[in-house]
């Protein structure tokens, strides 16, 4: 029962993170007046068909891919309606739709998650651990913290961020006391190898407008760690073997215990799959992005031997870079 249950999850993640890429796809190609001749989620055999006006709907056995075949996409066509006959700037905004889904699908459900799940810290203390009692003696509980050595302080991981780079010294926290700003010199405190203030903080328990406050920060947050690991990436900073594709997916949702962590994974995976796609890498929508430019600045596009040449051996390069993070998955899995 739980082999089904997790496969349900795996397949429910995947299937609807790639359906609402396609989709993103599809209706931007409806918009400007493409013709979509297929829209298909998955891929094999086929268990469900559909013959729409102008379009083929269909859905494969393997949830794990999706595809829009427009006319003239591949190959160019005079027909009315082809996609080689869009201006530049609809092409663009169709090939970056599916991205552009994912990303604000991510960030939107994250925000409501981290609006009404009750999870979120607020910076106000509420209790000073015993071993760091020495070096706080200034500080009170119910202290809101609003500043460390002049950095703003928004969360709980603001706390961390200001004292990452800290040697132990006396750092200055201005904190909000009796609806009062109050300077105070604390002394960070060792823990692990690494220096903390030796705070727990509250949950946020507030207004509304608190918890807006805090989820739009915390989606802020979650926003930027996403584009750090995408420059690691791009500066070479990220090995390989902290990377992970579909299995290493399919693993961390089996894992994931309860709604929560659920929804959490669908944004994360949702905003990278956008930002990955985004790559200006040949065979994903960032390099079929990167051509439309070229076009649009040469006045006319690449052979289409030349493109298809590119696109073949990107898409080449990316089953081959699959396998390879598959496999490292299977190994650290098993």
């Amino acid at each position: 029962m739980s082999f089904l249950i997790n496969a349900l999850k795996i397949i429910f993640l995947l299937g609807f993170l790639i359906f609402i890429h396609e989709g993103g796809h599809f209706l931007a190609a409806k918009l400007f007046k493409v013709k979509v001749e297929e829209f298909s989620i998955g891929f094999g055999p086929k268990i469900f068909k559909k013959k729409g006006k102008e379009t083929n709907y269909s859905i494969g056995i393997i949830p794990f891919g999706g595809y829009v075949k427009m006319t003239g996409e591949m190959e160019k066509s005079e027909e009315e309606g082809a996609f080689n006959k869009a201006k530049i700037s609809h092409r663009i905004l169709i090939v970056s739709a599916g991205a552009i889904v994912n990303i604000i699908f991510g960030i939107i459900v994250f925000f409501l998650l981290s609006l009404f799940s009750g999870y979120n810290l607020s910076t106000t203390v509420s209790e000073i651990l015993p071993e760091a009692s020495q070096n706080l003696s200034s500080m009170q509980i119910g202290d809101k913290i609003l500043k460390i050595n002049n950095e703003k302080i928004r969360l709980k991981s603001d706390i961390t961020k200001a004292l990452e780079n800290s040697d132990g010294s006396e750092v200055e926290v201005i904190v909000e006391r009796n609806n009062e700003e109050v300077k105070l010199n604390v002394k960070p405190t060792e823990y692990s190898g690494v220096y903390v203030l030796g705070i727990q903080v509250a949950l946020v328990d507030g207004s509304l407008k608190e918890k807006l406050y805090y989820a739009f920060w915390e989606t802020t947050d979650f926003v930027e760690s996403i584009g750090e690991s995408l420059v690691l990436l791009v500066t070479g900073n990220v090995k390989i073997e902290q990377m992970t594709g579909p299995i290493g997916i399919s693993e961390m949702v089996v894992k994931s215990n309860g709604i929560y962590n659920f929804i959490y994974l669908l944004c994360l995976v949702s905003l990278s799959l956008g930002v990955t796609n985004l790559l200006p890498i040949p065979a994903l929508d960032g390099g079929r992005i990167v051509l439309l430019i070229i076009e649009g600045i040469r006045g006319k596009a690449l052979k289409e031997e030349l493109e298809l040449e590119i696109q073949s051996f990107g898409f080449l390069l990316l089953i081959l870079f699959s396998i390879y993070i598959s496999y490292k998955d299977i190994l650290r899995i098993f």
